[in-house]
């Protein structure tokens, strides 16, 4: 495949592992022009900076994400573009839930390069649900946890970001000054991110977003 003219994102917290992404996705496409992102305000700016990117290598446990929250807007908002969701999080429930929310494929970052080359190469072809070396058998996503990716596919990427620091459990006070605008802005993202989430409260927000979390990987590397 011609790499040429085309751009990938690597989404990740930690330095060392996008600095090692890099170094494979360099040998594979040496003329791809390759973008960072540390957290979910900045996958936002490099996707809307940047348009035509290939591929989004997305770290589970991102900043400002909420379990699959970014993988089901990011497919939602650009749904011809790939995500292979990286974590050390491997269990089987995990992988299978990342899956059902869109994900092209899955990896473990425990993976060899030659493991994570391959299933980037086939991904970039076109195959789809991989997760090489891993067990995708666990529980799949619930019916009320796609109902809520399908409503987070639809937000603005204002909205998700108020989504965001919601789940986080800001006030609207403190999401006005964290985004600098006014708090009546802030009043009618809310008003229709619940009407997207079909619900009439803070509260049940929360609640409707928490089926889209994922336990710490210290308790589910491990299958039962």
């Amino acid at each position: 495949m011609s790499s040429e003219g085309f751009s990938i994102l690597i989404a990740d917290d930690h330095p060392l592992f996008r600095s090692a992404l890099q170094q494979v996705l360099g040998q594979l496409y040496p003329d791809a022009v390759l973008y960072e992102a540390a957290d979910v305000a900045g996958l936002q700016q490099q996707v809307e900076a940047r348009r035509g990117i290939r591929l989004l290598l997305l770290d589970l446990h991102m900043p400002g994400a909420l379990g699959y929250s970014a993988l089901s807007w990011f497919t939602g908002q650009y749904p011809d573009t790939p995500v292979i969701m990286i974590s050390a999080n491997s269990h089987p429930d995990t992988v299978r839930r990342a899956i059902d929310h869109g994900a092209a494929g899955f990896l473990s970052k425990s993976a060899d390069i030659e493991a994570m080359a391959s299933c980037i190469e086939r991904v970039m072809a076109g195959e789809r649900g991989l997760h090489p070396g891993l067990d995708a058998m666990g529980h799949g996503a619930s019916l009320q946890s796609l109902d809520v990716a399908e409503a987070l596919a639809s937000l603005t990427p204002q909205q998700f970001r108020v989504v965001s620091m919601l789940s986080d459990g800001l006030l609207n006070k403190q999401i006005a000054y964290e985004l600098a605008v006014k708090e009546a802005t802030v009043k009618a993202h809310m008003t229709e991110i619940f009407r997207k989430l079909g619900v009439h409260s803070r509260t049940q927000a929360v609640l409707a977003l928490g089926s889209l979390a994922v336990d710490p990987p210290t308790e589910l590397t491990t299958p039962p």
